[in-house]
């Protein structure tokens, strides 16, 4: 479709339903073309005719280089395949030589995990992820320190099965977290090859067996136990938020995100509740605010953000929370309880008291009752308790 390619058209256009990819050929400059994918990504290229062969040059991603520098660009790949075929660089969208002003790559043209990163995997989980967090730590602390200069056809299965194993056998690290390793890696090379990378077309993550997970984990916290946290809690100056997301999180059997995202403005003091906006669910859910929660409320530092815990580094919340909880945990002596545990021990409290797991659905913003059954166990107190009623039958 033939279309003067300006700035306001480039940033509205999208691709129409029911196709994959959409071409806007400029009225200005014959063969400069915008390509635009269902997927949303827009792609400037220069088609010609060299030799008698149609070859066709990638200029660069529209959301990244404004109409005028591609047309530069466009005027000058458009010239040096006119005077040399040993310029031509990519047939028909295929990578065939190097590009001396590309971005980092290797000989075959594939972009390097770390600018993919950067370019395009962090503006792709920002607009897909809600909780993209958890991708941004995995590639920070393990996937960039092992393939950031790695052009991303040349990560191999094997390298990272070795990854992958050295992890859980040499870093002792959870095996849960290899297994995201694994997930967020062959997510951003499937990304990759849906965007048409040069030289990536096949996802080396993929078919890597994950360790099998044991996920159905009963540890549930004692009143003993929560004192013990608590004081470690206290004595901590390594977060000084820790001593009020923790007692948050056991009072109100909310997740870790739902906490450290919570604002000023979703609490009403009027009618005692909070209001989550959009939980795991998809959908909002409101909880009561107990006369302790009130009163933790009220004890929380103010500051000039819209949120209850705001790094004061950031101004922003937290990413992670994973060092001073360590430190915590350890010092009160429970490595082995997670920040997770504490829902599943809000949920056990409720179910000890005689609530009704419909109650403890509701608090806990499940969709359904399947996944409410895990936090349903009963104590070891409270199952003896129960059993010991068969014992009437016998007096």
């Amino acid at each position: 479709m033939k279309q003067h390619l300006t700035q306001a058209f480039v940033k509205r256009i999208e691709c129409q339903k029911q196709k994959s990819k959409q071409e806007f050929y400029d009225t200005e400059i014959k063969g400069f073309i915008l390509e635009v994918r269902a997927n949303g990504v827009k792609t400037y290229f220069i088609r010609t005719v060299a030799n008698g062969k149609r070859v066709a040059k990638k200029i660069g991603d529209a959301k990244l280089m404004d109409i005028n520098s591609a047309r530069i660009k466009a005027i000058k790949l458009k010239r040096a395949i006119d005077e040399s075929t040993d310029t031509v660089v990519v047939l028909d969208g295929k990578n065939k030589k190097d590009d001396k002003n590309a971005t980092p790559n290797n000989a075959d043209g594939a972009i390097t995990l770390g600018v993919f990163y950067e370019q395009y995997y962090l503006p792709h989980i920002k607009k897909h992820i809600k909780s993209y967090e958890t991708n941004i730590s995995i590639f920070k602390n393990h996937l960039l320190p092992e393939y950031k200069d790695t052009p991303m056809n040349e990560i191999s299965k094997a390298s990272i099965m070795k990854l992958h194993s050295d992890m859980v056998q040499k870093k002792h690290l959870a095996a849960a977290t290899a297994n995201k390793v694994l997930i967020f890696l062959s997510h951003a090379f499937n990304v990759a090859i849906d965007l048409e990378l040069n030289g990536i077309e096949s996802n080396p993550a993929s078919k890597i067996k994950p360790y099998i997970l044991n996920n159905a984990k009963e540890r549930y916290i004692t009143k003993e136990e929560a004192s013990r946290l608590l004081a470690a809690i206290n004595s901590t100056e390594q977060n000084i938020h820790l001593k009020y997301i923790i007692p948050m999180l056991i009072l109100t059997g909310a997740r870790r995100g739902e906490v450290l995202k919570a604002k000023h403005e979703d609490f009403n003091l009027y009618q005692n509740t909070w209001t989550i906006p959009t939980s795991k669910s998809g959908k909002k859910r409101i909880l009561p605010m107990t006369p302790q929660l009130l009163e933790l409320y009220h004890s929380i530092p103010k500051d000039d953000t819209p949120y209850l815990f705001a790094s004061p580094k950031t101004k922003k919340p937290y990413v992670t929370i994973y060092s001073s909880w360590n430190s915590a945990r350890v010092k009160a002596g429970l490595k082995d309880v997670r920040m997770h545990d504490l829902r599943h021990s809000f949920a056990s409290a409720l179910v000890n008291s005689g609530r009704s797991l419909y109650e403890v659905q509701t608090l806990l913003g499940h969709s359904t009752s399947t996944m409410t059954q895990r936090y349903a166990h009963l104590s070891n107190e409270a199952l003896m308790s129960a059993a010991s009623c068969a014992g009437n039958l016998l007096q």
